[in-house]
């Protein structure tokens, strides 16, 4: 294969998984809020999954990001009923709500089509994600 060609479908494979990031950027913030929510929530979402749930302080340092900051945001996010706090000891942990697990369920036949079609190669300019 050319180098021409090499790098033409190496800018497409780029572009399309980009769009994708995008697309999964778009659906997170619009359930969530900003960034910097999205990525609270993601990261407490993937905590519990694998059942190692997060404090303050260990989801500041996972995400290098100040314990005020952290705190702030998750009170917001616990007034917004996203996330909640459970008192496990001396410690309180957090975790989703019931209402972000419907949310993130309701989204994920979207995410896991669009996986599916980048990795097969039928992804178009759209990523496949339905509006």
């Amino acid at each position: 294969m050319e180098p021409d060609a090499e790098e033409r479908i190496k800018a497409a494979a780029q572009a399309q998984v980009i769009e994708c990031l995008n697309r999964f950027y778009a659906m997170e913030t619009g359930l969530w809020g900003g960034p910097l929510d999205a990525l609270i929530v993601r990261t407490i979402i993937v905590g519990d999954i694998q059942g190692r749930p997060y404090d303050l302080s260990a989801l500041a340092g996972v995400l290098d990001i100040p314990v005020s900051t952290i705190h702030r945001r998750v009170n917001d996010l616990v007034e917004r009923n996203l996330l909640e706090r459970s008192a496990a000891g001396r410690s309180v942990y957090l975790k989703p709500t019931v209402q972000t697990r419907q949310a993130l369920d309701m989204t994920f036949d979207d995410m896991l089509a669009t996986l599916t079609r980048l990795y097969r190669g039928d992804v178009g300019p759209r990523c496949g994600v339905s509006d």
